[in-house]
Order: structure tokens, then sequence, then C-alpha cells
């Protein structure tokens, strides 16, 4: 039996209306795309949001909504602390701001792999990933991640300042620029960090410290004093000033 061509423009719409309403009953109407990223399927995670899945477009709010790490976090660990409007800055933006810096990228897989470590979940950075100076701080400083994973991500640590097209913000992060200690780190660094020669000198076991121009390792060497150790107990003064 053969519906006529009246009767079937009359049927047609009826099921499409009734399509949505049956969508909108089991909750899956949507009128814009969704900005919730993929749950984990299974293991100890199920239920959890998986970083991996985090797209350029979302938004800093999308992502506090998501993982619960506030938005002023995100933005500081990403160079947007004096943004206007922090809620509204999309992952995207990095990779337009920044660009490479020293062959690395600050994008959206920098926001998954920043997020992976600061909530412990895994996740594997694409080799050319960075992570900002101050995002590395963040983690130091907040979470518990164990020295032996911040020595292995170290190498993807790019700084923000002097950026060809950073943000004003990015421009002026001094308190979040942590120094890396490193053989040719001079004395003179460490006191336009705001350590105190007192403090260089507990660091140093006693030993008064060298000539500002002095390397730290060069002076340790000639005073038969172990550099790593040294190297350690300056760190952890840096720290405590962030």
């Amino acid at each position: 039996m053969r519906v006529k061509a009246k009767m079937a423009a009359m049927i047609l719409p009826l099921f499409f209306l009734l399509g949505i309403g049956l969508t909108i009953l089991t909750g899956q109407w949507q009128t814009e795309s969704s900005k919730v990223p993929a749950k984990f399927n299974d293991g100890e995670l199920a239920g959890e949001y998986n970083p991996a899945d985090i797209r350029g477009s979302y938004t800093l709010g999308d992502l506090e909504k998501a993982f619960g790490i506030p938005v002023a976090t995100l933005a500081k660990a990403f160079g947007f602390s004096n943004s206007e409007d922090q809620a509204q800055v999309k992952v995207k933006e990095f990779e337009e701001l920044y660009g490479l810096i020293d062959g690395k990228e600050v994008g959206t897989d920098s926001m998954r792999f920043f997020i992976a470590l600061f909530l412990d979940r895994p996740y594997t950075a694409e080799e050319d990933t960075a992570l900002p100076q101050p995002a590395f701080n963040i983690l130091k400083k907040e979470t518990n991640l164990s020295e032996e994973v911040l020595s292995s991500i170290e190498k993807k640590v790019v700084s923000l300042l002097d950026t060809p097209h950073a943000s004003p913000d990015s421009q002026n992060q001094d308190d979040n620029v942590l120094l890396e200690i490193k053989g040719k780190t001079l004395f003179s660094e460490l006191l336009d960090q705001g350590l105190t020669e007192d403090q260089i000198t507990a660091a140093l076991g006693g030993i008064p410290m060298g000539e500002p121009s002095v390397s730290v390792r060069d002076f340790c060497a000639d005073q038969g004093i172990e550099f790593s150790a040294v190297k350690s107990a300056i760190q952890k003064l840096l720290d405590q000033q962030m």
C-alpha cells in the first residue's frame, strides 16, 4: 500500500519531532558541541576524565569543570594571569601566541601534559611538546611528583619570557621564573634571585660564598664540597621563595 505524498509530508516531520523529543528525554540532545572530554573506560581511573581528549577549542573554564583545577592555576601556568576573562581563554590560543620556543611547541598537547602531571594521570606527551616554566614551577610546588619524574620532564621546560609574541602577562613573570641550578650558575645569579649571602653560605655548609662572578660548581670543586648536595640545598631555598 502506497502512502500518498500528502500523507508522507505530514508523517516525516512528525517522526523528526518525535526523534528530537526522545533525545531530549534521554539527555542526549545538545544544541552546541560538547566541551567535555572523554572518560577512562577501565582501571582505577574508570569514570575520570582523560586529559588526552582535551581539545584546542576548550576554554580554561571548561577544564576547571572537568578536572577541578582552578582557572587561576591554569592561567598562571600558561602566562595568562592578567587576562581580563581567564575562564574564556581557549587552549588553542597558546600555540597561536607562543608558537615554537627552542624547537618545542607550547600548544594543546602542553595543556594535556600539564593536567595529566598535575592529577597524576597517565599520558605520554609528543616529543616536541613544551612545558612552560611557570607550569613546571606549579608542579614542583603543588603536587607530590617525585624528583625522578620532575627531572625527566625538565628537558621540556621553556621560558615564556621574551618570546616574540608573548602576552603582556608572560613578559612580567619574574615571580614565576625559577632559576635552574647548573654547573655554570654564578653566585651573582643566586643573589639576583633574592637569596642572601647568609643563605648561600648555609647551603655551602658554613663556608662563605665566593666572588659573585664565580660559578657554584667551580667554587665547590675548589673547596672540596659535593656540588650535588649544594645544588639541592640552593634549589630548596629558591622553591621556598615562590
